[in-house]
């Protein structure tokens, strides 16, 4: 959640503010292939596709407002010898109040989500959740955020507490995000080309099919697939026009795994699968830039 946490922040990283521009509508593909530096221990291959849609709605009072984001993830491939193919569908319904004290706004949201094995009618494939950041702004140029995220995730509760910057270092570049889930430095080169580094960390599990329900005599075992991801790369963003930006990035991911979980009641059986390697990232954006 992630996205995100997508997460994190999953898909909500696109709306929390922390960053010169907002994406209205975006459409994300990744790659990381099978071979790469790790390729003898445990290969991962993996192919994931991610679009969502930022939908502020401004009141009049005080610019307070109301912020929708559906979302659609899907990720398909295989880690050592099995096969993966998952989805997540949801929505996050979040509100912005500025000035609740000076120079202080709070934004919260509540987000509920479908993860499940892609193409199967599985019970008990939602997933609830939610996040309050504060963001302190103490100048034109520099806001600092603090919050906590929590999604009910299937292998467990997972909490993450929030740290964030929206630095305006000058006028050609930019420090934004918000830790864990993402960070990105970005340096404009001119109204047409921007370029940096960027760091963003998922986290996401998945109802699986359950092969076997009475599995060591629990008749109440579920499957699940958990997902870590955290990827430092490269990237250069083109507006081939005003509000369009296509977006190339190449990395490598940071201890990622591939978790194969079976909890019950009287069972918590986990099978890791752990590799990192290169990754390859284009995105299509409707981009709003603030600065």
């Amino acid at each position: 959640m992630k996205k995100i946490i997508l997460l994190l922040c999953l898909s909500i990283s696109c709306i929390l503010y922390a960053q010169p521009y907002l994406d209205i509508a975006k459409f994300n593909y990744s790659y990381s292939p099978e071979s790469g530096l790790n390729n003898k221990k445990n290969p991962l291959r993996s192919n994931f596709f991610n679009i969502n849609f930022n939908l502020p709605v401004e009141l009049k009072k005080d610019g307070d407002a109301f912020i929708f984001n559906p979302f659609y993830d899907h990720n398909q491939g295989k880690v050592s010898l099995n096969d993966f193919h998952v989805m997540s569908e949801g929505l996050l319904v979040g509100f912005l109040k500025k000035n609740i004290f000076k120079q202080w706004n709070l934004l919260s949201g509540f987000i509920l989500r479908q993860n499940k094995q892609a193409q199967k009618n599985l019970k008990d494939a939602w997933q609830y959740g939610g996040l309050i950041l504060t963001t302190y702004k103490k100048n034109q140029s520099l806001s600092l955020k603090f919050g906590i995220y929590y999604n009910k995730e299937f292998f467990g509760n997972y909490f993450i507490p929030l740290a964030g910057i929206d630095w305006q270092i000058n006028t050609k570049n930019n420090l934004f995000g918000v830790l864990p889930g993402n960070m990105t430095f970005e340096h404009k080169a001119n109204q047409k080309f921007y370029y940096g580094a960027s760091f963003r960390a998922l986290t996401n599990s998945y109802r699986l099919q359950t092969i076997d329900p009475c599995f060591s005599g629990d008749c109440t075992a579920r499957n699940y697939l958990r997902v870590d991801d955290n990827q430092l790369g490269f990237f250069a963003d083109v507006y081939p026009l005003k509000k369009i930006v296509l977006t190339a990035e190449s990395g490598y991911t940071i201890l990622r795994r591939y978790c194969f979980g079976l909890k019950g009641k009287t069972i918590n059986y986990r099978a890791d699968y752990k590799n990192d390697n290169f990754y390859f990232r284009l995105t299509l954006a409707y981009r709003l830039r603030f600065r």
